[in-house]
This record gives C-alpha cells, structure tokens and sequence, in this order.
C-alpha cells in the first residue's frame, strides 16, 4: 500500500528539509559544480561531432576559482581568439539551485523505507544533472549561434535562443517540482484511480446449486 501525503505534516518537513539543505548547501556548491562541469564536459563533447574540423570539438569548459567557484567558463579555441572574444561564463549556481528545492521534495514525500526515499531522490537528482547538463549545452549553442553567424542557419538560431529561454525559465523553479511529480506520481494522485477494476466472478452473484429430483419431493410431501 503507498504511504498517503498528509498535507500538514508534508508542509512542515519540506519547510524543514528546506532550510537544512539551503544552510549546507553554500559549502557544498563549489565541489557539485566541479562535477558539474565534469558531466557538461562530456555532454558538450558529444554535442560537437561535426564534419567540419572549425566544429570538431573546439569547446573548452573550465572553472576560475580565482574570479568565481561556481561559474563555469567556455571558449572556443579557434574563434574566441581570432575575434579576441573573452571567455565567456555560465553562472552554475542559477544551473544547479535547483537541487536546493528538489532534495527537500524528495525527502519531504513519504515512503515506505528510508532507504526507498534515498533511491528516489538519487533518481531525482540523476535526472535534475541531466537536465543541468542540457542547460549548460543549450547556452553555449545559443551563444555560438547568435555570435557566429555565418556558419549557424537562422533556423538553428532561433532554436537554440528558443531552447536557452526555455531552460532559464524552467531550470530554477518548475523543474524540480516536474521531476519530482514524475517520480512521484501514482502516489499524488487517488488511490482509486489505480485500482484493479472489480472481477466479473464478485460482480455475479453466486447462482443457487440446483435442487435434485429427490430433494424437491422430500419438500412437497412435508408441505
């Protein structure tokens, strides 16, 4: 049976998990973001095969703790110098704040075992570091994109600016409560939504054996 969401008591351990995971999370952000950049190096790296040797990864991804330890900065390493382009930096925090309201989420949500809660939220932030990932990706294209006009179509353009809005808009504050719906689902919804519909033998009431021919005379005489 799934454990049910008392709304009072949900309200009070995410407001507290809430404040637990905001007051660690300060220390913690500048180590996640180095395994941030560690999973955006791979996903850029397979976003660039290109026949184009301009194109054939030319992203360089990296963290300057000097100037911030969460931002995670990126050149390419043919043009940026050719135009005399800084590096140019994805501020992580805005990325991966959203792990600040998607662990309390989790926590906060019943289960039958602790250890089921924490499979969950591996799950949750799994799927939120993908996300993170894509971000990071989607920005440097739309920066490329818009930048370098002559070898990016007006099409690819648009889209990328399109998909850079998206995620900005969604990243800090609708993606955490969309995963966490995602993985939470058939136990925010009724339980009698997922009930198994009633068999056609409980449904049919039992028929009444039928009477022998001796038993039916045995009634008639003794009325």
């Amino acid at each position: 049976m799934r454990p049910r969401i008392n709304p009072l008591v949900f309200l009070a351990r995410l407001l507290v998990f809430f404040a637990l995971t905001y007051l660690c999370w300060q220390p913690i952000a500048p180590s996640y973001a180095q395994f941030l950049l560690r999973a955006a190096r791979v996903g850029v790296w397979l976003s660039e095969f290109s026949t184009d040797p301009l194109w054939q990864h030319p992203t360089e991804l990296l963290i300057v703790p000097a100037r911030s330890p969460t931002a995670i900065f990126y050149l390419h390493q043919t043009l940026f110098a050719q135009y005399q382009i800084p590096p140019q930096g994805i501020p992580a925090e805005w990325v991966m704040a959203n792990l600040v309201l998607l662990i309390p989420l989790m926590l906060a949500t019943p289960a039958p075992t602790w250890r089921a809660r924490f499979l969950k939220l591996g799950l949750a932030v799994l799927v939120a570091l993908v996300l993170q990932v894509i971000d990071v990706v989607v920005g440097i294209k739309a920066f490329y994109s818009s930048t370098f006009r002559d070898t990016w179509s007006p099409f690819a353009t648009k889209l990328y600016q399109f998909l850079d809005a998206f995620f900005q808009s969604w990243d800090t504050q609708l993606f955490p409560f969309a995963i966490w719906a995602g993985i939470n689902f058939r136990q925010l919804l009724p339980e009698r939504l997922f009930a198994p519909p009633p068999s056609r033998a409980a449904a049919t009431p039992a028929a009444k054996p039928t009477e022998s021919r001796a038993e039916r005379r045995r009634r008639q005489r003794r009325s």
